[in-house]
Parts: C-alpha cells; structure tokens; sequence
C-alpha cells in the first residue's frame, strides 16, 4: 500500500475517481454535485474525464449547507434520484441525507462524500490503493456480519460498547461500486455501521478533529447511555457541540461508528480524510438513517476522532493500540 507521501496529479487521481472507483461507462447518465467551497479545478478535472468516456455529465453546484447532513435542494435531489451514477463532492457532506436514500433505493450508484480542498485530491488519502483496502475491508465487514458487540478503548480515555446485532456493515466497498445501489465515499478505507439503536454505553473521547467543528484543542468526552448522549463535557470545542446539537430531533443519537483502514490518510484539521486513517475509529452523533441502516433521521451527522483505538468484536481483538490484526 502507498506511502503518506505519495503525490498524483489530479487528472490521474479524477481518472481512477470516475474509471475505476465508479465504473462509469458510455451509456451512463453521471451527476457531480459541488457546492460552493470546492475547489473548481476538482469539479473540472472529473467533468473531464467523463465527457472523455463519451458521456454527457450533468454538474450541480449548490450552495454550501449550514451543517452536514443537510438536504441538497429538491432539484438536486430529484436530479441524484434520476442519475444511474453520482457524484458528491462537498464541505459539508450529503451523504447521510435523506436524498442520498432515496438515490440508492432507485439504484442510483454513487460516491456521496469526497473531500472538498485540491490539496486532499492529490496528497494522501486519495492516492491509496483502493482495490487493496478493499481486501481488507471485506474481511473485517465478514467479521462484523452476525456480531452482537463492539467494544472501543483508546489511550486518551474512551471506553464505550456498543450493540451491532441485527445490523449489517456499511462503507466496506472502499470507493468502488460497480451495482446497482452501491454507495460508498471518498477517500476510501473504512468499515462503517450504525449501532443498534438504545444498546451503546460508555464513554467516548473526541481527538483532534470533528466534523463542523474542526480541530479539537481539548478532547472532547461524550457520555453515552442507551445509546444517546447524555454528556459532552471538555473546552471550547465542547461547548460549541452542545450548541450545535441542541433542540435538534435525533442529534444525541449515536449514529455511527467507523473504523478507519487506509494507510495513505493524513490527520489534520479535515474530518473527511482524518477519519480513513488506518489506527482510528470515528463515532457519529446523529442521522443513521437515509438507506445507512438505522432508524434515526436527523439534519445532522457529525464524525468525531479517537486515536490508537483497541477494538473488540464480541471479545476477540482486531484492532489493538490502533494497529490491525486481521
């Protein structure tokens, strides 16, 4: 697998995108959805190569949501519906949406999230071997199938369980769809589920970074109980997290948890390539809903960080001090 350092230039990285991470071919319709902090040169780069393929590609440029998880406009959404395949690339991400569901239950195929900055297209996370990150995401995705726990510590303090029974993993693909009602996001290099609703406890510590909040000066601690958070308790960012989730329906909700997997994916102040980074576990409070395979609509889902994490999956260890074991 590649090193941090690698370098591609963005039509190389845009031509792996569109070829072979999404499949796209000739006869397809294809919508890339922007909004408006993406670099243009990105929207450019991969309108190009697919106008090479011989298709006829629709770009949407939308304005810039409050917060992530908000819907994209109706048009747009109606527009993610009617595509065979899509695209998203935005700073705060559509993909735990309510029209990201409904593009998928129409099977619409697609990439619903992708990092928003030139430099994360062609540094780090992006240039990774993702047929290679694969392999190991399906094993670990074999490994959740039919599990009842996951249990999640980490040297700065987290220590949480959470109930999977019933639920089957999600983001595994690592940006490659080739089916029908495939989805998944970019950077690839995760292993994703929402938690059985009211069955997580524990407490969960927030390193470093977390979607629109940023980076995180103090770590941020989330007390959770049957499964919602009943606590968040730290510094500054703590307290913009409290603000930002109350009065919002479903926002306590712990909607996700992700295990990050590609070697490639840089820590820094964006959540979008922070979480992929192999030795990390991401939580989410908020939306699981919108075809990800939980019960919670919220206009919120907001990724937060733990770093070195040791996972256990029903008592057997596959991530110990951050490092993978299968």
């Amino acid at each position: 697998m590649n090193s941090p350092s690698r370098v591609l230039p963005l039509s190389e990285v845009a031509r792996r995108v569109v070829v072979d991470c999404l499949g796209l071919r000739e006869h397809e319709s294809f919508l890339l959805v922007t909004d408006d902090a993406v670099a243009q040169e990105i929207a450019d780069a991969l309108i190009g190569v697919a106008r090479g393929l011989g298709t006829d590609p629709v770009h949407a440029r939308i304005a810039t949501r409050r917060t992530s998880g908000e819907e994209p406009p109706a048009a747009v959404a109606a527009a993610m519906i009617a595509a065979d395949v899509c695209l998203c690339v935005a700073s705060r991400s559509v993909y735990h949406t309510r029209a990201t569901g409904e593009a998928k239950a129409a099977g619409t195929r697609g990439l619903f999230n992708g990092p928003s900055r030139l430099d994360t297209w062609t540094h780090g996370a992006m240039t990774a071997d993702f047929p290679a990150l694969r392999e190991v995401a399906v094993r670990l995705a074999a490994r959740l199938r039919g599990a009842e726990w996951v249990t999640v510590t980490s040297p700065g303090g987290c220590d949480v369980r959470v109930g999977i029974k019933g639920r089957e993993p999600k983001g595994w693909y690592t940006a490659i769809v080739r089916e029908p009602g495939e989805i998944s996001a970019l950077p690839g290099g995760e292993v994703s589920f929402p938690p059985m609703e009211g069955t997580s406890s524990g407490v969960i510590v927030v390193e470093r970074v977390m979607t629109d909040i940023g980076v995180v000066t103090e770590p941020i601690r989330i007390t959770v109980r049957d499964g919602l958070a009943t606590q968040i308790e730290g510094g500054e960012e703590a307290a913009r997290l409290r603000k930002l989730i109350d009065g919002v329906p479903g926002a306590t909700n712990l909607g996700e948890l992700g295990i990050g997997l590609n070697p490639a994916a840089r820590i820094s102040d964006d959540i979008t390539e922070s979480k992929k980074a192999a030795g990390t576990v991401h939580f989410a409070l908020g939306d699981s809903a919108g075809g990800y395979g939980g019960t919670v609509e919220c206009s919120l889902h907001l990724d937060g960080l733990v770093i070195a994490p040791t996972i256990a999956i029903d008592g057997e260890v596959v991530v110990r001090d951050g490092e993978m074991l299968l």
